[in-house]
């Protein structure tokens, strides 16, 4: 590992000089206020001491020509002087292990997380406030904002157009990163869960459309939500218009019952009540219902409407049931998307549909990564 120490004004000054010096993949393990210059203690000035770091390349065999004088200066500026809070490898080009990539990381997350707004260089201070305005956890920004302060340094020149395009870049590498891919490709159920009011029975719709219009696929109903009549009447409707066969249970044998009644389909989509989901009886009943069922998808839908530490709540509660996929609903009736790239990055359950309005089948779309960048950031004109 090379670490390098930097006296500057401010983190933007040593931006440049820590790219150029270790590359763009450099992180910032620690800074400190210092006092420099003077006169006998007197007329200092305070400035920013800055330590990065960057993982030093496998050593290549050393030529059996080269002078021993310069052998010894090239081992001897290889090997730094670590900060306390991190333990150098014993070899200073030893391969870093996992644990202390995650403790490089921590710290620069950390740091960034410490550095006000006017540390930042003026061009991205506009992205940092659309991140925040979108309710992008601190962690992510830290990430985003450090990575993208390495790549541009202090360029005076750059438009927002190029940073509207580099944090797209990076938002989608991030999601890359993070987003699961669904353990079941081919499941025989797709079990709908989640919290009253978030439009579980609308999407269900969607999906039985898209489904059954696109894929050609035959898709049959079940609900099991007889704690509301209108949401049973309201699935029959959609089933009616779809002209889809609809099962409606109250039990676990009563679904064995109804996937009997449905077998001749390709799919079959399942709602479920939609009731507080502190209560442990709710999910004690999910569980019994869900108990033993081969090939069963279970999708946790949730509103973008609610705050983002209530869905952490919503899915630790869940947490006694596999959940394999996310939906998120009501995109179009909130101004903050950041909860998207939140539960991505945080979670490790995939996200695979967001729902955009009401209409049925057309208000649903395909979470690419894409899509959620541009919900985080907006639009771009030069896009």
């Amino acid at each position: 590992m090379r670490l390098k120490t930097y006296i500057v004004q401010n983190v933007s000054e040593a931006l440049p000089m820590i790219k150029r010096d270790l590359g763009a993949d450099a992180l910032i393990l620690n800074t400190k206020k210092v006092k420099t210059g003077g006169f006998i203690g007197f007329f200092q000035k305070e400035r920013l001491e800055v330590t990065a770091a960057v993982e030093a390349q496998p050593k290549k065999k050393k030529a059996a020509s080269k002078a021993p004088e310069e052998a010894a200066a090239v081992q001897k500026a290889s090997v730094p002087v670590p900060p306390a809070s991190i333990a150098a490898p014993e070899d200073s080009n030893t391969h870093l292990t996992g644990d202390l990539i995650n403790e490089l990381k921590g710290i620069k997350q950390f740091m960034m997380q410490s550095m006000q707004e006017d540390h930042l260089p003026a061009s991205l201070k506009p992205l940092n406030q659309r991140l925040s305005s979108q309710e992008v956890t601190k962690e992510i920004q830290s990430e985003i904002l450090a990575k993208m302060m390495l790549t541009i340094g202090q360029q005076p020149d750059i438009s927002a157009a190029q940073i509207h395009r580099m944090a797209k870049t990076e938002i989608v590498r991030l999601i890359g990163l993070h987003q699961q891919k669904p353990v079941l490709k081919d499941p025989e159920i797709i079990c709908f869960i989640g919290p009253t009011g978030v439009g579980k029975t609308t999407t269900i719709a969607k999906i039985a459309a898209d489904l059954l219009l696109r894929e050609g696929k035959k898709v049959g109903l079940i609900t099991s939500d007889t704690y509301r009549i209108a949401a049973v009447e309201q699935l029959k409707t959609y089933a009616g218009i779809l002209n889809i066969p609809i099962q409606v249970v109250d039990s676990a044998e009563d679904l064995n019952r109804a996937m009997a009644e449905l077998a001749a389909c390709d799919i079959i989509l399942m709602d479920t009540a939609g009731r507080n989901y502190q209560q442990k009886q709710y999910i004690d009943d999910l569980e019994a219902l869900l108990a033993d069922k081969n090939k069963i998808q279970i999708n946790l839908v949730l509103s973008l409407t609610a705050k983002y530490e209530d869905m952490k709540k919503i899915i630790d509660n869940f947490q006694t049931i596999k959940m394999d996929q996310l939906l998120l609903t009501k995109q179009d009736e909130t101004s903050s998307s950041g909860a998207i790239l939140n539960l991505i990055y945080h979670y490790s359950i995939p996200v695979t549909y967001i729902a955009n309005g009401q209409n049925v089948p057309d208000d649903i779309l395909t979470a690419t990564p894409e899509l959620i960048a541009n919900f985080v950031l907006g639009e771009d004109d030069n896009d």
